[in-house]
């Protein structure tokens, strides 16, 4: 395990030259440090971890096993966790904050594939793939604090636990469905339509009324959500001129749930 101090950013896969972790540089042009480890920091407790899917079913001493595996991480705003391609040794649950997972094109497009909040586990699904290497690049939307854990612990203790495999492959079937949803949203809905779904997806299921802080950017929201930013800024003002919500800013007021939900039928 690394020692406090140590950059977190994985090395990449080829060529085989060993790196100094700490001299990889952040892929977006944002200034900041290298993601370190902090063993002064308590981890969460096991009870914690327990209401993770991926630990609900591990005995004491398999979870104290994955756990004593964890390091936490602290990252600035558009800072690089780790990029793609290179090889996967962790996957890691967000304390707080958000993570954007991207993809970049040559000429430096950001396709935003899916964002990560306060909770939820990422990279997960990369450990059982024959090329084990990151398929997105992992990026901070605002300051975040997250805990990685390692691969290799946690297969092991797969291979004793076939509970926790059942409820490894529901999760990723459940991820899978969902990203085949967001296809579905994207390619056949509207600006206006794809804005409202996000929306909803981030909302509390009361009824209202409700207030949303956006951790992204609008340009970073905009590329999640396939459109460009005038686009979205276009469908936020005619949400907002219908009464339906209010935007200050990043902040998103919404006085009825169920008026922004009826936007679903009434646009296109």
């Amino acid at each position: 395990m690394p020692a406090a101090g140590s950059a977190l950013v994985d090395p990449p896969t080829a060529p085989a030259v060993t790196r100094n972790r700490a001299s990889i540089v952040p892929l977006r042009r944002v200034p900041g440090r290298a993601a370190v480890a902090r063993s002064d920091d308590p981890l969460p407790r096991s009870e914690e971890l327990r209401q993770q899917l991926l630990f609900a079913d591990l005995s004491h001493s398999q979870l104290a096993r994955v756990r004593d595996t964890g390091r936490l991480v602290e990252l600035e705003p558009g800072q690089v966790l780790y990029e793609r391609g290179q090889v996967a040794h962790h996957f890691y649950l967000v304390l707080e904050g958000q993570v954007n997972l991207a993809l970049h094109s040559r000429g430096g497009e950001e396709k935003i594939v899916e964002i990560i909040g306060a909770g939820q586990v990422f990279a997960e699904a990369v450990m059982f793939l024959e090329e084990v290497t990151y398929q997105l690049t992992s990026v901070a939307a605002v300051r975040t604090r997250l805990v990685r854990f390692d691969n290799a612990t946690y297969l092991a203790t797969l291979a004793e636990n076939p509970a926790t495999c059942l409820r490894m492959l529901g999760h990723m079937s459940r991820r899978l469905h969902g990203r085949i949803r967001d296809i579905e949203h994207l390619s056949f809905e509207g600006a206006t339509h794809r804005l409202v779904r996000a929306l909803l997806a981030r909302l509390p299921s009361q009824e209202g009324p409700l207030e949303l802080r956006l951790a992204e950017s609008r340009q970073e929201l905009a590329a999640y959500l396939s459109m460009k930013p005038e686009t979205l800024s276009r469908s936020l003002r005619a949400l907002a001129q219908t009464g339906v919500l209010d935007v200050e800013g990043r902040t998103i007021r919404v006085p009825s749930r169920r008026r922004l939900l009826a936007e679903l039928d009434a646009v296109v």
